[in-house]
C-alpha cells in the first residue's frame, strides 16, 4: 500500500471513529489515539466557540460543544469524500450536522486539510462554507442548553 493510501485510510479510520462516538464520552480511546500524533494541532475559525489553535489533548474542545447536538448516529454522520491526498496531506470533503434542544438542525460543507506524520494525525484545519450560519447556530444552541441546565 502506498503511503497516499495509507494515509487515506487513517483520516478515514478518524472519521469513521468520530461517527461512531459515544457523545456521553469526553475522552478519546486507545484506539483514536492511535491515530494521531501526541502533538497533534487543530485550527478552527476563531469566530466558533472552539475557535483557535489547539493542541494534543485539549484538541477535545470540539467535542464539548458538539456531543450535546449529536445525540443520535445520523446527526454524527459526516460522509467524508476524499478530494485529493499525497505522502503527506489529505483533503477531506464532509458535513457537520447537528441539533439544537429546540430542534433546529444545522447541516454544513466542510472542507478539512490534514497533514500526517508517521501514519498518524499531525494537523488539521477547517475550513466551513458557511462560517456565519454555523457561528449563530451554535450561539442559539449554547443558550438554549444553558436554560435546559438551569
Amino acid at each position: 500500500m502506498s503511503a497516499r493510501d495509507r494515509n487515506v485510510e487513517v483520516i478515514l479510520k478518524i472519521f469513521r471513529a468520530l461517527e461512531e462516538r459515544d457523545p456521553g464520552r469526553r475522552s478519546v480511546d486507545e484506539q483514536e489515539e492511535a491515530l494521531y500524533q501526541p502533538d497533534v494541532e487543530f485550527h478552527w475559525p476563531a469566530a466558533l466557540p472552539y475557535g483557535g489553535t489547539f493542541r494534543g489533548k485539549d484538541a477535545a474542545i470540539w467535542s464539548a460543544t458538539w456531543n450535546p447536538l449529536q445525540p443520535t448516529a445520523a446527526d454524527r454522520k459526516m460522509d467524508p469524500r476524499v478530494i485529493g491526498a499525497d505522502d503527506h496531506q489529505v483533503v477531506i470533503f464532509y458535513h457537520q450536522r447537528g441539533v439544537s434542544p429546540s430542534g433546529e438542525r444545522f447541516d454544513g460543507e466542510v472542507i478539512g486539510l490534514y497533514e500526517l506524520r508517521d501514519f498518524k494525525l499531525s494537523r488539521g484545519q477547517m475550513f466551513y462554507f458557511d462560517e456565519a450560519a454555523l457561528t449563530q447556530f451554535l450561539q442559539r444552541a449554547a443558550r438554549e442548553l444553558e436554560q435546559t441546565r438551569r
